[in-house]
Protein backbone atom coordinates (compact mmCIF):
# COMPACT_ATOMS: atom_id res chain seq x y z
CA UNK A 1 0.00 0.00 0.00
CA UNK A 2 1.38 3.40 -0.95
CA UNK A 3 0.67 6.57 0.93
CA UNK A 4 -0.21 9.70 -0.97
CA UNK A 5 2.84 11.91 -1.33
CA UNK A 6 3.24 14.56 1.34
CA UNK A 7 1.21 12.62 3.96
CA UNK A 8 3.02 11.43 7.09
CA UNK A 9 1.50 8.34 8.75
CA UNK A 10 3.10 9.24 12.10
CA UNK A 11 1.37 11.80 14.30
CA UNK A 12 2.13 13.11 17.74
CA UNK A 13 -0.79 12.86 20.19
CA UNK A 14 -2.30 16.14 21.31
CA UNK A 15 -2.17 17.27 24.94
CA UNK A 16 -5.81 16.34 25.47
CA UNK A 17 -5.12 12.76 24.35
CA UNK A 18 -2.37 12.28 26.92
CA UNK A 19 -3.43 10.71 30.22
CA UNK A 20 -2.26 12.40 33.41
CA UNK A 21 -0.28 10.09 35.67
CA UNK A 22 0.29 11.23 39.24
CA UNK A 23 3.43 10.08 41.02
CA UNK A 24 4.13 9.83 44.74
CA UNK A 25 7.32 11.63 45.76
CA UNK A 26 10.13 9.49 47.16
CA UNK A 27 10.69 10.14 50.86
CA UNK A 28 13.72 12.21 51.86
CA UNK A 29 17.00 10.62 50.89
CA UNK A 30 15.55 7.16 50.09
CA UNK A 31 17.26 5.21 47.35
CA UNK A 32 16.50 1.80 45.82
CA UNK A 33 20.08 0.90 46.73
CA UNK A 34 19.87 1.81 50.44
CA UNK A 35 18.73 -1.69 51.43
CA UNK A 36 15.33 -0.59 52.72
CA UNK A 37 13.45 -3.62 51.42
CA UNK A 38 10.20 -2.76 53.16
CA UNK A 39 9.91 0.83 51.91
CA UNK A 40 10.62 -0.01 48.29
CA UNK A 41 8.60 -3.23 48.22
CA UNK A 42 5.52 -1.60 49.70
CA UNK A 43 5.98 1.48 47.50
CA UNK A 44 6.39 -0.11 44.11
CA UNK A 45 6.22 -3.81 44.74
CA UNK A 46 9.72 -4.32 43.40
CA UNK A 47 13.03 -4.85 45.10
CA UNK A 48 15.94 -6.96 43.89
CA UNK A 49 16.16 -8.86 47.19
CA UNK A 50 12.44 -9.52 47.57
CA UNK A 51 10.60 -12.41 46.03
CA UNK A 52 7.56 -11.53 43.96
CA UNK A 53 5.32 -13.08 46.62
CA UNK A 54 6.82 -10.98 49.43
CA UNK A 55 6.75 -7.79 47.36
CA UNK A 56 3.10 -8.34 46.37
CA UNK A 57 2.04 -9.01 49.95
CA UNK A 58 3.99 -6.05 51.35
CA UNK A 59 2.38 -3.76 48.81
CA UNK A 60 -1.14 -5.06 49.48
CA UNK A 61 -0.60 -4.73 53.25
CA UNK A 62 0.90 -1.25 52.81
CA UNK A 63 4.01 -2.25 54.77
CA UNK A 64 2.10 -3.28 57.92
CA UNK A 65 1.81 -6.51 59.86
CA UNK A 66 -1.83 -7.64 59.71
CA UNK A 67 -1.61 -9.13 63.21
CA UNK A 68 -0.27 -6.19 65.26
CA UNK A 69 -0.88 -3.44 62.63
CA UNK A 70 2.65 -2.04 63.21
CA UNK A 71 4.79 -0.99 60.24
CA UNK A 72 7.60 -3.35 59.32
CA UNK A 73 11.13 -2.03 59.92
CA UNK A 74 14.40 -2.96 58.25
CA UNK A 75 15.56 -5.13 61.13
CA UNK A 76 12.29 -7.09 61.49
CA UNK A 77 12.19 -10.76 60.55
CA UNK A 78 9.22 -11.31 58.24
CA UNK A 79 7.37 -14.57 57.66
CA UNK A 80 4.64 -15.52 55.21
CA UNK A 81 1.60 -16.92 56.99
CA UNK A 82 -1.46 -18.78 55.76
CA UNK A 83 -4.53 -16.99 57.14
CA UNK A 84 -6.37 -20.32 57.19
CA UNK A 85 -3.60 -22.81 57.96
CA UNK A 86 -2.88 -25.49 55.41
CA UNK A 87 -3.38 -28.06 58.17
CA UNK A 88 -6.98 -26.79 58.41
CA UNK A 89 -7.47 -27.04 54.63
CA UNK A 90 -6.32 -23.51 53.80
CA UNK A 91 -5.08 -22.99 50.26
CA UNK A 92 -1.70 -21.74 49.09
CA UNK A 93 -3.00 -18.68 47.21
CA UNK A 94 -2.57 -14.93 47.62
CA UNK A 95 -5.97 -14.32 49.20
CA UNK A 96 -4.98 -16.75 51.98
CA UNK A 97 -1.49 -15.30 52.58
CA UNK A 98 -0.18 -12.48 54.73
CA UNK A 99 3.18 -11.28 55.99
CA UNK A 100 3.70 -11.11 59.74
CA UNK A 101 6.53 -10.35 62.11
CA UNK A 102 8.14 -13.60 63.25
CA UNK A 103 6.85 -13.16 66.82
CA UNK A 104 3.35 -12.28 65.56
CA UNK A 105 3.42 -15.38 63.35
CA UNK A 106 4.29 -17.52 66.38
CA UNK A 107 1.39 -16.07 68.41
CA UNK A 108 -1.09 -16.36 65.54
CA UNK A 109 -0.07 -19.95 64.84
CA UNK A 110 -0.58 -20.86 68.51
CA UNK A 111 -4.02 -19.21 68.54
CA UNK A 112 -5.34 -20.76 65.33
CA UNK A 113 -4.62 -24.29 66.50
CA UNK A 114 -2.31 -25.29 63.67
CA UNK A 115 0.62 -26.05 65.99
CA UNK A 116 1.37 -29.73 66.39
CA UNK A 117 1.46 -30.40 70.12
CA UNK A 118 3.56 -33.26 71.41
CA UNK A 119 2.40 -34.99 74.61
Amino acid sequence: MQLPSGKNPMQLPSHTETKIIRHVKVEGDASPYDGNLIYWSSRIGKHPEATMRVATLLKSQEGRCTYCRMYFRDEDVLEIDHIIPKSLRGKDEYKNLQILHRHCHDEKTTEDGSVVKYT
